[in-house]
């Protein structure tokens, strides 16, 4: 029954775009500065799980590690449904630890004497900590592999209605084919709106211990919760970030996260950038003026 609420829920926040905004003047805001920028750009904002706010929401940008929340949901909805708890432990291989990527637990445990085992064993915690927390590839596709692979996350995407969210790929398949990194997709709506969801009605404790590690993400502190950090809002958030094109423009640098207010007020919020002509600092901190102009229109209502 609950299943069937969400995916009620769901259908409705994405069928939900088109419905009057308060916010008239943000949305004009944001319009003109995105429209400013040598980037593509893609902004989605739902605010109280009423009010909605987009520009060039509906258009699919490429996830990157963004797509590690959706991951991570997916397990959690598993562990759910077979009664786990997050202290479960998975075994890591040693072909799981890939040398070639970016990977802070690969390192930790290549350095430790724990390698020297064939198996070792790690709780799921940990893992999500890496995944979420430092966006480590490794774990992500340890965790992937664990569910049985993309398509899993594809099935539970579509059980609660997902439609503009797809995880088709792991981190491994990525990095021997860089255009695969174009599959695992989303829209800013899309993931604006599995935000909403996430942070409304998602509250058991496997959730909220999943809200606790992306609100002490590492990953990004220049991006959404930058102009924020002076505030009292508690900003959870997933970072994505992509290469270096051939002609030297980015290929993607993203954010999405959930903000909650002190007052009670909450927002959801997915940024996209795709093809940046700027470099990382500079197209971080497009990410970082969008996140403070969508707070101040919202904190001041």
């Amino acid at each position: 029954m609950r299943g069937y609420l969400l995916a009620i829920l769901a259908v409705f926040t994405f069928c939900a775009w088109a419905s009057p905004m308060r916010y008239g003047e943000l949305q004009q805001e944001l319009k003109e500065y995105v429209e400013s920028k040598d980037a593509t750009i893609g902004v989605a904002v739902v605010i109280d799980g009423v009010d909605r706010v987009e520009v060039n929401g509906d258009r699919e940008f490429p996830m990157l590690s963004v797509y590690k929340f959706p991951i991570a949901l997916a397990l959690a909805e598993h562990y759910r449904q077979n009664k786990l708890p997050f202290d479960f432990p998975i075994a890591i291989l040693p072909e799981d630890l890939h040398t070639d990527t970016y990977s802070p637990m690969t390192e930790k445990i290549l350095s430790s004497s724990r390698v020297q085992t064939d198996t070792l064993m790690m709780p799921t915690g940990e893992l999500l900590s890496y995944m979420l927390q430092l966006s480590d590839n490794n774990a992500s596709d340890i965790v992937l592999q664990g569910l049985g692979g993309a398509q899993y996350v594809e099935d539970y995407l579509g059980r609660i209605g997902v439609v503009d969210v797809h995880v088709c790929n792991s981190e491994a398949e990525m990095h021997r084919a860089p255009s695969l990194c174009y599959a695992n997709s989303a829209t800013p709506e899309g993931m604006a709106s599995l935000m909403d969801i996430f942070g409304r009605e998602f509250n058991d404790s496997l959730s909220i211990e999943i809200k606790h590690l992306m609100s002490t993400c590492e990953t990004g502190a220049g991006r959404l919760p930058k102009p924020l950090a002076c505030t009292d809002a508690v900003v959870c958030h997933k970072t994505g970030t992509g290469f270096t094109l051939p002609d030297g423009r980015l290929m993607a640098v993203n954010d999405a996260g959930y903000v909650s207010l002190p007052d009670g007020r909450a927002y959801s919020i997915a940024v996209f950038i795709e093809n940046s002509g700027y470099d990382m600092a500079q197209t971080e901190a497009i990410i970082a003026e969008i996140s403070g102009m969508v707070y101040g229109a919202v904190s001041s209502r």
